[in-house]
């Protein structure tokens, strides 16, 4: 798909996050990724991708050096804009329009890459990584996560909602731009070919369906289950996302 077409795609499907004030506690998914970045005092620090904010926001709060977000579309960013600046500290973040593939900054200016399932939907998923590991600085860490392919757990919980689906004749979602998915292996293998040494691969969450999701009380308990169960094999490998911490020599 060429750029202009996905960036009015993204423009598009931006229209979702419009920004209505303060959305409650951070996602499982915000969770398990913002466990898995470093101490952030005085770091300078690039999220690819950053979507409507919420890890701009957090990272704000803390004692980071700077920090600057991109998207590809124009339309996300005023919303990452709005989050910031009533939940976080507006002062220290910047925000750009760039492709995953071409960012705008000079080579070794970042000790922080954040790309939270963004991967998926570039056309060139190699070169984007390259293009990270570019503006990292010797010693810099990336962070980065995408969707799955052997999330069994949730592929089970799913199943019959799909058997349903195939009855009554009525097709899957198909998004309106790129996406993959990955195993861990083949996740790993992308981030070393771009010239990064992985230090951690590991999955985490499961996803639970609608009709679970609305009971809220079910959903706390299951939670929690969940937490203990994605720490040990063979759970630990068949969560929704994988997420590989990677750092260049």
């Amino acid at each position: 798909m060429p750029e202009d077409d996905l960036r009015a795609v993204y423009d598009q499907r931006a229209r979702e996050y419009v920004y209505h004030g303060p959305r409650g506690p951070l996602s499982r998914k915000h969770r398990g990724i913002i466990a898995h970045l470093p101490d952030l005092h005085g770091l300078r620090f690039l999220e690819v991708g950053c979507g409507d904010g919420p890890y701009l926001t957090w990272v704000s709060q803390g004692h980071i050096e700077c920090a600057l977000g991109v998207d590809l579309s124009p339309r996300i960013l005023l919303e990452a804009k709005k989050r910031v600046q009533a939940e976080g500290h507006a002062e220290s973040v910047h925000l750009a329009a760039a492709d995953a593939v071409a960012l705008p900054f000079a080579a070794e200016s970042f000790d922080l890459v954040l790309a939270s399932q963004v991967i998926e939907h570039v056309p060139d998923d190699a070169a984007a990584l390259r293009a990270m590991r570019r503006v990292l600085r010797p010693g810099g860490l990336l962070v980065i996560s995408t969707d799955h392919r052997d999330n069994r757990v949730t592929q089970a919980l799913a199943a019959p909602t799909r058997a349903v689906r195939r009855l009554l004749r009525r097709p899957e979602y198909q998004p309106p731009f790129p996406h993959r998915s990955y195993t861990q292996a083949e996740f790993s293998a992308l981030v070393r070919d771009a010239g990064l040494h992985v230090v951690e691969c590991t999955t985490f969450r499961f996803s639970w369906p609608r009709w679970i999701a609305r009971l809220r009380p079910l959903v706390r308990a299951l939670d929690a289950v969940e937490q203990r169960l994605i720490r040990h094999p063979p759970w630990s490998g068949w969560g929704d996302i994988v997420l590989v911490v990677a750092k260049k020599a």
